[in-house]
């Protein structure tokens, strides 16, 4: 089993590259970890940014976990932004039978601050996109692979990704 981590800063493409690939590859099950705490929710739950992240966090933990143990899946897919103390914590789901991959989508900032596909951002979210940038996550050095996807269709670049998965094996 892959568990892969579709890896980048906001509006970088995770999503709609984890929804190509979910499709592409066999037995595969797409997580969408925003979906695992919704924005209301947060709120009503009286949680923080960084508090919703960390219970987002935790429930995609259980998910992987109860999927790793049910064993109906080749692959599991989900996108979201880690740092190198979220990567450690789940490079331990891997085991005899289980690699967990993370690749990371890094188009250029300038590429990232534009309304890409449907999406129109708001100020906010521009913000916080420079500061992903200013932090790195575009750039980890625990990635397995880095992808500047910035000049690429959402197919070119989900091939380079079945390209390289075909080396993990």
């Amino acid at each position: 089993m892959r568990i892969i981590n579709i890896n980048g800063p906001i509006n970088s493409g995770k999503s709609t590259i984890s929804k190509l690939l979910v499709k592409a590859l066999p037995q595969a099950l797409f997580i969408e970890v925003d979906d695992l705490l919704s924005d209301k929710e947060q709120e009503k739950l009286g949680l923080s940014r960084q508090e919703g992240w960390q219970e987002r966090k935790n429930r995609l933990k259980q998910n992987i976990t109860q999927e790793k143990n049910k064993q109906q899946y080749q692959n599991i897919i989900f996108a979201y932004p880690i740092t190198v103390k979220t990567y450690a914590e789940w490079k331990q789901w891997e085991d005899d039978n289980t690699k967990f991959i993370n690749i990371t989508l890094a188009p250029k900032l300038e590429v990232c601050l534009q309304n890409r596909g449907k999406r129109e951002l708001e100020e906010s979210e521009k913000n916080r996109i420079k500061e992903m940038y200013w932090q790195g996550y575009h750039n980890p050095a625990f990635a397995d692979l880095i992808i500047d996807n910035s000049t690429q269709t959402p197919e070119q670049t989900l091939q380079q990704i079945l390209d390289f998965l075909q080396t993990c094996i």
